[in-house]
């Protein structure tokens, strides 16, 4: 009974100590996605200005095709951008996004075109490494000083991919924040851009040439673009590690409280077996 106790102790201590950690990262996180949250917040109205602005110079076009808004004859070849965090202890935050990287690869497989990945985040590139997922590119340290640079560097690079032939499609998976508790995985095509219809045109003068305006004006626009979607996956980041490590304190306080009840017990059964034996040799005495 002794050694049980013993074991016990030594397993409260344990889960104590293991709290301490939990408890620390959940405050590291909190601060963390205080301040994601504020930036994705505040972007989110720059981001939407952008999108609406190229929306309605693109419906302006007549006449003259442009591969960037029109495709390509065939589609072989494509790239997905797949955004994931560096660190673990967040819960279902990465496999999400691996269950729907696997889901677009079959589809695309299916359908015979090839696919390669654009990994942001040490999980992704693991994840494609351990897989033998072809990767074309790797990010990662994301910090706020630098994404908007390595948005930039993205897109530029997606671009040319495209008109290259290198990509004749691309896509970009990544958590959009939604609150504190709740973040959702988007899938969204970067390349060809999609016209959208019923915007009300207006007439544009582009000097050089369209062409030249658009060649230059899409990896802009994409750049925002990625940059706004490192932002919401960074704040879903650390809301999903805030949950989960404060998921795994109230865990281990009530795998603490558990096992003090067994300590208890342990330690009042021994109380009890020791008032046994000395009444028991006490009435032997007499």
């Amino acid at each position: 009974m002794a050694a049980n106790m013993k074991e016990i102790k030594e397993r409260i201590d344990s889960v104590k100590s293991t709290s301490q950690i939990t408890n620390a990262m959940n405050i590291v996180s909190s601060t963390k996605f205080k301040r994601f949250q504020v930036l994705t917040l505040k972007s989110r109205s720059y981001a939407r200005a952008v999108n609406e602005a190229f929306d309605n110079l693109v419906a302006s076009l007549r006449g003259n095709k442009f591969v960037i808004f029109d495709g390509k004859s065939e589609v072989k070849r494509v790239g997905i951008i797949m955004m994931t965090s560096d660190r673990g202890l967040c819960g279902s935050f990465n496999s999400n996004t691996f269950r729907r990287l696997e889901s677009m690869r079959k589809k695309f497989e299916k359908e015979g075109k090839d696919v390669s990945v654009v990994t942001i985040g040490r999980k992704a590139k693991e994840y494609c490494k351990n897989r033998d997922i072809n990767v074309d590119s790797e990010y990662t340290q994301m910090i706020p000083e630098t994404m908007f640079e390595t948005g930039k560097k993205i897109s530029e690079d997606v671009v040319q991919f495209y008109l290259n032939d290198f990509y004749d499609e691309v896509y970009m998976i990544y958590s959009k924040f939604v609150s504190a508790i709740e973040y959702n995985i988007q899938v969204e095509k970067l390349l060809p851009i999609e016209k959208k219809e019923g915007l009300p045109t207006k007439e544009y003068v582009f000097d050089p040439s369209e062409e030249e305006v658009l060649n230059s004006f899409v990896p802009q626009v994409l750049n925002i673009k990625l940059y706004q979607s490192l932002l919401e996956n960074s704040a879903s980041e650390h809301s999903a590690r805030m949950s989960a490590m404060k998921q795994a304190n109230d865990n281990a306080a009530e795998m603490i409280r558990n096992l003090e009840v067994q300590y208890n017990r342990e330690r009042q059964g021994k109380i009890t077996q020791e008032l046994t034996e000395i009444i028991g040799g006490s009435l032997g005495v007499q």
